[in-house]
């Protein structure tokens, strides 16, 4: 994988390899994620699901997203109750990356364990135009209504 950071408006740009050329969606390597459907119910921030947050430091840490070659740098919030990336340098992901309420982003976790200091995602962002009446409704948008994958 090359690498090449650079910084730019407070965002680290890191040129990293990107699967299949361009792509912006591409199969997934086998490591643990999750994804979640963007709604206004939970502000707008995903959640990361107890399956994977207990496999990650229960501390606040940086972590790294990295979607379309770049990397964003954000809090993980492993010592609250709900495990998530802090909120003001995520909505600055969403904006930057004009991600709305409908879309499903999932994260791939690539590098990261209970004693990590420093946790990465690989994003993918899923646009949907979803009627909003119809979100919640949609499939894996709540432990009631999971996607089932067999």
């Amino acid at each position: 994988m090359q690498k090449q950071s650079t910084q730019t408006d407070g965002r680290n740009t890191s040129l990293m390899a990107k699967p299949h050329g361009d792509a912006d969606c591409w199969p997934l390597s086998g490591k643990p994620y999750f994804y979640a459907v963007i709604d206004k119910l939970k502000h707008y921030q995903p959640i990361i699901p107890q399956e994977l947050s207990e496999k990650l430091p229960t501390t606040t840490i940086s972590a790294k997203i990295v979607y379309r070659g770049k990397v964003w740098d954000l809090l993980y919030l492993g010592g609250e109750v709900t495990k998530r990336f802090g909120m003001e340098l995520w909505g600055k992901f969403m904006t930057e990356n004009n991600i709305t309420v409908g879309d499903a982003c999932v994260f791939e976790l690539m590098e990261g364990s209970s004693k990590s200091r420093v946790i990465v995602f690989k994003v993918q962002v899923l646009k949907d135009d979803f009627p909003l009446e119809l979100v919640e409704k949609a499939e894996g948008f709540c432990k009631n209504n999971p996607i089932d994958l067999d």
